[in-house]
């Protein structure tokens, strides 16, 4: 095998090594109730938050009066957050922010890292999606599928992969959408609510991800 060969594979395999290690990260900490976790700092353009979400009317005992659009328009996506929910930490259009319903343990929280332009993303993306399989059969998760969106070799398009955690023995339990866009910024996608909250706060969970849109 010849030198440059060589450093290039300790490279990759480096990368992944990192990867795993923050993905690994990423799932065991737990929601708290001023932010339920944190990333490698980054850093992304602002945005504005979607016209159509503004103002934000308030209903009666708190929370929005009706679902809230929101879009990020530096990475190009937008999302939905249901009546009766808060905005508790962040902004819309910014790397990080967290929505809950009021007066429940259900949230959705979004960070956004830049990572660095040679970072492997579509070979991260595969690894760790293999890795999660293998975390169903064991019965840590519920489901681990393969999630893109959009055109990846664009700004605007996202390749990644979607779990649904079992209940944690941190006391939560989430759908998380991991992805990254062409421009190799990463994005954890995710809804949550405590272990016992889950199955009642799924179907609203699955709603707002599945609310989220990429290029449109």
């Amino acid at each position: 095998m010849k030198k440059n060969e060589r450093l290039s594979e300790k490279r990759f395999t480096l990368w992944i090594a990192v990867l795993s290690v923050v993905c690994f990260l990423a799932v065991l900490a737990p929601p708290a109730s001023s932010a339920p976790w944190d990333v490698i700092p980054g850093a992304i353009q602002k945005g504005k938050s979607d016209a159509g979400a503004a103002p934000e009317k308030k209903a009666v005992g708190g929370g929005y009066a009706t679902p809230m659009t929101f879009k990020n328009t530096a990475r190009n996506f937008s999302y939905t957050i249901p009546a009766g929910w808060e905005k508790i930490q962040g902004e819309p259009d910014s790397e990080s922010v967290q929505f809950k319903k009021v007066g429940a343990s259900w949230g959705f929280t979004i960070h956004i890292t830049q990572m660095l332009p040679s970072f492997p993303r579509k070979a991260s993306v595969e690894a760790s999606l293999k890795s999660d399989r293998e975390r169903v059969q064991i019965k840590q998760l519920i489901e681990a599928k393969r999630r893109d969106d959009g055109d990846a070799k664009k700004k605007c398009g996202v390749i990644g992969w979607e779990i649904v955690e079992a209940p944690q023995k941190n006391g939560f339990q989430r759908i998380i959408w991991q992805a990254y866009d062409g421009e190799n910024f990463y994005m954890n996608l995710m809804a949550h609510s405590s272990n016992e909250d889950f199955a009642a706060a799924q179907p609203t969970l699955r709603e707002i991800m599945d609310s989220i849109t990429f290029c449109k």
